[in-house]
């Protein structure tokens, strides 16, 4: 098929920044697409542009470089097949909501939102993944863990690790708290190698978002992973608590202390259950099964 991909294109020091779209794109290159990519501001001959294309597939990637978020179906329908995958619906849920009906098929990645797109015809949950060319815990088993835990975020979503932080202080414990690579930098490989600094991971999701990113990334980095657990995500749809994650409780972070000292006094069994969900999100929560479920869709149309 020949593919239209329209996503935010970021470089830096002359090299594309890596992430979530570029790894669709090598997926479906790799099964032998055709894919061309294009920016997600609509040309003025847009129709020129979709002339030959067997489907638009247009990816929730944030704001451009100019702070702004680009839609091909922003003010009216693409005159072509189209298939629009969103991410941050929890974030922009009117918007996400009124742009979802200009695309003959939506994928979105939060369950909690799954209510905006109840009276679309092809609406679809398409929780996140991740790409294990980039996170991938076998390839840092030598890596000697520096830290007991690490939470690596975006700047304004730091302060959901203050307990974490407040909690290992008190106790001896160390934690690794920061934002990787600011801006438009380049912050893969760098994530995985600072996740693999740390004995155990942690998350806390953000206006009930989960399983999120960093969800996926944790559990492929083969580190157990302390995470919330919120009833409103999609946690318990794919993963298991004891099983695939240690628990606490969403609202409130209680447990976490327990759950944190549990860690560190039982890390065989902690490990058990790192490798549990590192075997569960190779199998089915990669780029590779996400765009299985899009192709499927959108070729069964």
């Amino acid at each position: 098929m020949k593919i239209l991909v329209a996503h935010n294109f970021k470089i830096h020091n002359k090299r594309a920044v890596e992430n979530y779209a570029l790894s669709m794109i090598r997926d479906l290159r790799f099964r032998g697409h055709e894919v061309f990519e294009t920016v997600k501001t609509p040309p003025h001959h847009a129709s020129k542009m979709y002339e030959g294309m067997d489907f638009l597939l247009d990816i929730d990637c944030g704001r451009d470089s100019n702070g702004n978020l680009n839609w091909h179906g922003q003010e009216r329908k693409p005159k072509i097949k189209s298939a629009v995958y969103l991410i941050d619906s929890h974030g922009y849920p009117s918007l996400h909501h009124r742009i979802s009906k200009n695309y003959d098929h939506v994928f979105f990645a939060v369950w909690d939102k799954r209510d905006l797109f109840t009276d679309h015809p092809s609406a679809h949950w398409c929780p996140n993944f991740t790409d294990h060319a980039w996170f991938d815990g076998d390839a840092y088993r030598l890596t000697k863990p520096v830290f007991d835990f690490g939470f690596f975020g975006s700047k304004g979503g730091l302060s959901r690790a203050k307990p974490l932080s407040e909690i290992a202080e008190k106790n001896g414990w160390t934690a690794d708290v920061r934002q990787i690579n600011i801006g438009d930098r380049h912050r893969w490989p760098a994530t995985a190698e600072e996740m693999a600094k740390c004995r155990f991971l942690f998350n806390h999701g953000q206006k009930h978002d989960g399983p999120n990113l960093r969800v996926m990334e944790s559990m492929c980095m083969l580190r157990p992973l302390i995470t919330d657990q919120d009833p409103r995500s999609g946690m318990d749809k794919l993963f298991q608590p004891w099983t695939h994650y240690v628990p606490y409780e969403a609202y409130t972070y209680e447990g976490l202390e327990k759950a944190m000292t549990w860690c560190m006094e039982h890390p065989d069994a902690a490990k058990e259950v790192a490798r549990f969900a590192y075997d569960e999100v190779k199998a089915k929560h990669l780029v590779k099964n996400r765009m299985d479920q899009i192709l499927e869709v959108v070729n069964g149309a």
